[in-house]
């Protein structure tokens, strides 16, 4: 994750403040609805046409795909236990 927050430009884009409003959120319930809020906007990051990502921000935007999935296969995980 040193390497995402590495190259933060000063006004981060959107993908990133959502990305970071999940790995912050305590929230249990909330928890999945901002991973899919970050993964939504990584992926509209991705495909966007008209602006073709630096070789480092792909790295980001497929590090920050990863963290999430892990984070949300953790999250579901804990959800089955308590349940």
């Amino acid at each position: 994750m040193s390497d995402i927050i590495s190259i933060v430009p000063t006004q981060a884009p959107q993908w990133r403040e959502t990305y970071q409003a999940a790995l912050l959120e305590l929230d249990p319930k909330k928890l999945l609805q901002r991973i899919a809020e970050a993964r939504s906007a990584i992926l509209d990051q991705i495909e966007d046409g008209f602006s073709k990502p630096s070789n480092a921000e792909q790295v980001a935007l497929r590090n920050a795909l990863e963290m999430l999935s892990r984070l949300a296969e953790s999250e579901i995980g804990e959800q089955r236990k308590t349940a």
